[in-house]
């Protein structure tokens, strides 16, 4: 439970012209608002936030020199004035209200630091910094204050109406948090009815509801067990008269519900979903908007059991641009710590070794039409598609993991869905474990978080300087990481997407020697197999960093090689159709129910039309690329097939950035564009030569593909050392 934490001290010394801190110490916290919005106003017109003091005492008392802080490390975060008395004087009995407002050049009654509105701490303390008085908050209610229930009793209270310079009255004291409602039966999955028990080890009485609605002093009283023969939400709370209402304890029961995929119940009262003025999920448009939710993951074993991973409390809001115009919309989820814990604890994909997210993301199948405009949905693979291959290729740019889920709002069965990470800062910690991070986003830049001077300082440099010198292009390689940009490009371009200024993020760590790195993201705007990607985003200036770049030979074969290993390899027609086929049979069992959910309401793909386009996309697409990148860029020639044999099983081929682990390999390249061929020795062998004697006997060369087509290194059998005694 919060508490207000009081302590007197022995003061040593008089100050002329001041009463003595002696006096001092038995001023009191008396009420803080952390979300003032239209309780009350300062002298500029601002509803900033405040804190009330009150002075007990028979005589006037003066903090002038005294501090106060929201941090118990740093007691002098902020000193109180001595300018003018009558401004930091509290009359015997009464009240001073501070504006914490962090504009201390407003006046001596205005602090240099705001109230955290999450939770937080904010203490008084003397001009030896001995502490005279204290309070801890948790997470704070618009226009709702907290402080002592009066001021001759320091129990913690909150206040529907607050009362600035007046006495507390009307506070409604604070139940525990850990005297929530218990079930005798655990969330899951059940073949058949249930019957639940619920109490609670606290004066009160419990109300419960099935709705997904809060439980109220008007909703059902617990009496006797509950049967349940469907499946059901059951939210319960203890209420006690002159108590504000805890914590809701929230369990969902699947009754002879089946999945193939692990499942996300998901749980807000409906006046939060669908209110005529505060339902986010009706007010879809209201960016920004957040309601208080619970979830329940359950993750679904290889045997087929259901594990319970984590019962969280959190705040929603509706996410996606287009997507949120459909019925059936994505959650942007955040853990937030009514409950305790602040993140969700639990490694939820398989293919990251991360255990903590401070938020998720349940997105939804908007556009499995060929670009964002056609609105189709039904078979969805795109986005998939292109994480697998980044996995496959442990690409250089980051991509959020995702985990194919079954979604239960308030009980009902909701859709297909995508449980992914989201792509904030939480993701760039998580994934390379940078804390202090600048975000930038789009082609035009927008800020997302930190700044973006550094990012305009390299631009700069790339506009006033010839990209064309060596010299130049190898400073530029120090201020970005330019794998991490040729791989964004390389996917943009395969997909020939052209909503370009929206899905691409980017970011640097702060610390020294930081690099500005790329995520790609929201790729399912594909267009034709045979689009002119290159000539939209060079000759019409829509990439302007790309455009510079590009002039520079360096970097140019650097990106048209970096695209032939991934046609050759994760962008290869087989490869492309085999994933497809493991991302479509995922799911395969859970479309219907989907489309049965949602085809009166939502454009559903006629079966196996998107699955058709991509196939010959995944053929088509190669060969198209290829020919544009050699008239496009006016390389000449043609193309060459690369092979290289390395059957004795004693080494290994690198080509440029790929080193199949196969011993006999073949790959297109582009004739007139240098590749890099490496030999590399198995342990205990030495790399002597190349088969084709006028390769010469440098394990690393550099050939056009146009001369020299097939490779084959001749390796041997290292000697061993003899020690002579």
């Amino acid at each position: 439970m919060n508490s207000l934490k009081r302590y007197s001290f022995l003061a040593i010394f008089l100050s002329i012209g001041i009463v003595s801190s002696g006096y001092a110490q038995n001023i009191l916290i008396n009420e803080i608002l952390a979300a003032n919005k239209k309780v009350s106003y300062d002298g500029f017109g601002d509803s900033d936030d405040w804190m009330e003091l009150y002075n007990p005492l028979d005589s006037t008392v003066s903090l002038a020199g005294m501090f106060l802080s929201d941090d118990p490390l740093n007691p002098t975060k902020h000193r109180i004035s001595t300018k003018k008395s009558y401004w930091t004087s509290i009359a015997p009995k009464k009240f001073m209200l501070l504006w914490m407002d962090a504009e201390p050049e407003q006046g001596q009654r205005h602090i240099s630091f705001q109230l955290n509105k999450e939770k937080g701490f904010v203490a008084i303390y003397d001009r030896d910094t001995n502490l005279v008085d204290s309070l801890y908050y948790e997470l704070q209610e618009t226009d709702v204050s907290t402080g002592r229930f009066s001021e001759d009793d320091a129990e913690i209270a909150v206040f529907p109406t607050p009362t600035p310079n007046k006495p507390n009255i009307g506070g409604l004291r604070l139940i525990p948090n850990n005297a929530h409602v218990q079930a005798d039966v655990a969330s899951g999955f059940y073949d058949n009815k249930i019957s639940v028990q619920l109490s609670v080890n606290y004066p009160g009485v419990i109300h419960y509801t099935t709705d997904g609605s809060e439980p109220t002093i008007k909703s059902n009283i617990y009496k006797a067990p509950i049967l349940l023969d469907s499946t059901t939400i059951l939210r319960s709370r203890v209420i006690r008269e002159g108590y504000k209402p805890n914590f809701i304890s929230t369990n969902t029961y699947f009754i002879q519900e089946e999945s193939s995929l692990s499942v996300v119940s998901l749980v807000s009262d409906p006046r939060h979903l669908w209110g005529k003025k505060k339902g986010i999920y009706r007010n879809y448009e209201k960016r920004g908007w957040e309601r208080p939710a619970h979830i329940e993951y359950f993750d679904r074993g290889i045997q087929g059991n259901f594990e319970l991973a984590f019962s969280k409390t959190v705040d929603i809001r509706i996410a996606g641009k287009t997507s949120r115009r459909q019925p059936k919309k994505s959650f942007a989820i955040f853990a937030n710590d009514q409950d305790g814990e602040d993140r969700f604890n639990y490694q939820i994909f398989d293919d990251k070794p991360i255990e903590s997210f401070g938020g998720i993301w349940v997105r939804s199948d908007a556009t499995s039409g060929r670009n964002v405009s056609e609105l189709w949905v039904g078979e969805r693979f795109k986005n998939e598609l292109l994480y697998e291959v980044n996995s496959e290729m442990k690409g250089n740019v980051a991509m959020q993991a995702y985990e194919p889920i079954l979604l239960f709002l308030n009980g009902e069965f909701w859709g297909l869905y995508n449980l992914m990470e989201r792509k904030g800062k939480d993701f760039i910690t998580n994934n390379y474990g940078c804390s202090e991070v600048n975000i930038l986003t789009g082609e035009n830049t927008k800020l997302v978080s930190g700044s973006m001077n550094e990012y305009d300082e390299m631009i700069a440099f790339v506009a006033t300087n010839d990209i064309t010198s060596d010299s130049i292009y190898n400073a530029l390689c120090q201020m970005m990481d330019v794998s991490s940009y040729i791989d964004y490009w390389v996917y943009e371009t395969y997909c020939g997407a052209r909503d370009i200024n929206v899905n691409i993020r980017y970011w640097k760590t702060k610390e020294e020697g930081g690099k500005w790195r790329w995520i790609s993201y929201d790729q399912d705007s594909w267009y034709r197999s045979d689009e002119p990607s290159l000539s939209y985003y060079l000759d019409k200036g829509k990439v302007f960093l790309l455009i510079r770049l590009m002039k520079n030979e360096g970097f140019r074969n650097q990106w048209l090689n970096r695209m032939c290993d991934y046609l050759n390899t994760g962008l290869e027609a087989s490869n492309v159709l085999s994933l497809v086929d493991q991302i479509t049979d995922k799911i395969a069992l859970a479309v219907p129910r989907d489309k049965a959910r949602w085809q009166d309401t939502m454009l559903y793909i006629p079966s196996g039309q998107r699955i058709n386009w991509i196939k010959e996309y995944a053929s088509e697409r190669p060969v198209f690329l290829r020919d544009r990148m050699i008239s496009y860029f006016n390389l000449g020639g043609a193309t060459s097939v690369i092979k290289f044999d390395v059957s004795d099983g004693k080494g290994s081929v690198r080509i440029n950035s790929l080193q199949p682990d196969v011993l006999t390999w073949e790959g297109i390249y582009l004739d007139n564009v240098p590749i890099e061929i490496e030999a590399i020795p198995k342990e205990g062998y030495a790399f002597i030569r190349w088969k084709k004697r006028k390769l010469g006997r440098k394990s690393v060369i550099v050939v056009l593909p146009k001369d020299f087509k097939e490779f084959v290194p001749v390796f041997k059998e290292k000697r061993p050392l003899l020690v002579r005694h």
